[in-house]
């Protein structure tokens, strides 16, 4: 048989399409990573090859006896669940690296584990088009800077590293951006060098000499490309295209030629391999496990159907939360009515915030600030990158870390503008009623919850101003937080049930 028999195709192409079109949020955010130039954009390439690789491998699927599988099963249902709970935590990152898991556990419960092991590559091609590569960017940043520090002067350049900067005689300066990290390179390095040991049948040892020769000459060639440039830039004035706005284009002109001379030095010395033919199984084309098909289609719609459609059954509509805001006991006044301040966080989305002050028997001021939503979702959500508990001014963080003082641990960030006084923030997340320090536990556990109903989602921060010392802040924040923090609740109530000068929305 030269092609792939029409069940076959059908329910390999009916499979591949159910599952990106059921976890539309999974492919939207891999497409929406494609579309980042710098990050993502040799994404549509590397998936172009995947299924190039998927039709190419059609005799072999075509002579694989179709058996459904228990165990594809199971972790199609695994990965199901898991992405739902992702998708639902509003965790891009962790919804793209589990959709081909979703595509192989398909396969592999519809098809069996013969069409299975023949698509593992293909489908596992994709993590080359994935976003958890970039966790690389900060260690090759200082790698390249590093080489510089060493390489520069044997090349006649006595450059002097200071952090991020390479500092060069007659005022000549090149900083070292994530950009000049090389990360890009070295993830479609990796990509080809897998593709030859593909395309070669090459055994395993073969495959991570490849790979492992190609993540060498990636780094070192990013090396040669910032060296030039700065060489460029030290010789010939800053005035050089290549300095100024080429750098980049360089650099991928510069690494295709050793990508080119990579792929022509590596298959010289092997044959082609042999793509002999095995006659077909009889009557392949009536053996399609119609059962198992089915079964594997209904999986993956069950999940975000499920997901869906349970939330809004269980929960309703959401009712406005509600903050109450305890009377201070023995020692503290308030709460007070908090006067607009510098301090002035941001959160996307519509939200409901909460500001006072309790003020102890000396005078120092505790700021209480509540940042809540009913239901979290698409750009609305306690973790994202929009979001800044220091807001957008002058406020930045001079240390950060996790304190336990009390019943309960806090995120602990000392801040100042550089003008005044610093200050002591204490932040805990609320996820309906579990207080969370960790950002990624916290929007794990909403997704979790939120299977059955939405839960409330509430960041609470407490702020008081390093006097006399920031010692003194800290032992001010945890009797707060014994007398006054713990009778903090919040709710999904009605809206009238608190006071209007305690309330913006």
């Amino acid at each position: 048989r030269s092609v792939l028999a029409p069940p076959r195709a059908l329910s390999l192409a009916g499979l591949i399409a159910v599952a990106l079109v059921a976890y539309w949020p999974s492919t939207a955010a891999l497409s929406g990573f494609w579309e980042h130039q710098y990050l993502g954009g040799h994404g549509p390439l590397v998936a172009a090859i995947s299924l190039w690789l998927i039709v190419r491998a059609r005799r072999e699927l075509a002579r694989s006896a179709a058996q459904p599988s228990a165990w594809g099963f199971a972790g199609l249902i695994l990965c199901s669940v898991a992405s739902v709970i992702f998708w639902r935590a509003s965790i891009e990152e962790l919804q793209m690296l589990l959709l081909p898991l979703i595509l192989f556990f398909a396969v592999l419960a519809a098809l069996g584990g013969g069409s299975a092991r023949i698509l593992a590559f293909p489908i596992a091609y994709l993590y080359f088009a994935e976003p958890p590569w970039h966790l690389l960017t900060a260690p090759l940043q200082a790698l390249t800077l590093q080489a510089v520090r060493v390489l520069a002067p044997l090349v006649g350049m006595p450059a002097r590293v200071a952090g991020n900067l390479v500092h060069l005689p007659g005022g000549v300066t090149f900083e070292v951006t994530p950009l000049c990290s090389g990360v890009n390179f070295l993830v479609v390095g990796l990509a080809v060098a897998a593709l030859i040991g593909e395309l070669e049948r090459a055994p395993l040892r073969r495959r991570a000499a490849l790979l492992g020769s190609m993540a060498v000459l990636a780094v070192v060639g990013n090396w040669a490309r910032v060296l030039i440039i700065m060489g460029l830039g030290y010789a010939a004035g800053m005035h050089q295209v290549l300095v100024t706005r080429g750098h980049v284009l360089f650099g991928w002109i510069l690494f295709s030629l050793m990508m080119f001379a990579f792929a022509w030095f590596a298959s010289r010395p092997h044959t082609p391999a042999d793509d002999r033919t095995v006659p077909a199984i009889p009557n392949a084309s009536l053996n399609e496990p119609v059962q198992g098909l089915v079964a594997a289609v209904a999986l993956l719609l069950a999940a975000p159907i499920l997901a869906r459609a349970v939330p809004a059954a269980v929960g309703g509509a959401l009712a406005p939360l509600a903050l109450r805001l305890p009377d201070a006991p023995a020692g503290w006044r308030g709460p007070l009515s908090a006067s607009v301040g510098r301090w002035k966080p941001e959160f996307v989305g519509a939200h409901s915030e909460w500001h006072a002050v309790y003020q102890d028997a000396s005078g120092a001021n505790v700021e209480v600030l509540a940042i809540g939503y009913p239901s979290q979702g698409e750009d609305r959500e306690l973790v994202n990158e929009g979001n800044s508990l220091l807001g957008s001014g002058d406020f930045s963080a001079l240390a950060a870390g996790t304190v336990t003082r009390g019943e309960l641990p806090h995120i602990e960030v000392v801040a100042s503008d550089g003008k005044e006084r610093p200050f002591v923030l204490w932040s805990v997340y609320d996820i309906g009623g579990r207080k969370f320090v960790t950002p990624l536990f916290s929007q794990l556990w909403y997704g979790v919850r939120s299977l059955g109903g939405a839960p409330y989602s509430v960041l609470f921060a407490y702020r008081t101003e390093c006097e006399p010392s920031c010692e003194a802040a800290r032992a001010r924040l945890e009797r707060f937080m014994r007398s006054v923090g713990n009778g903090i609740v919040v709710s999904n109530a009605e809206e009238t049930a608190v006071p209007s000068d305690r309330r913006v929305t």
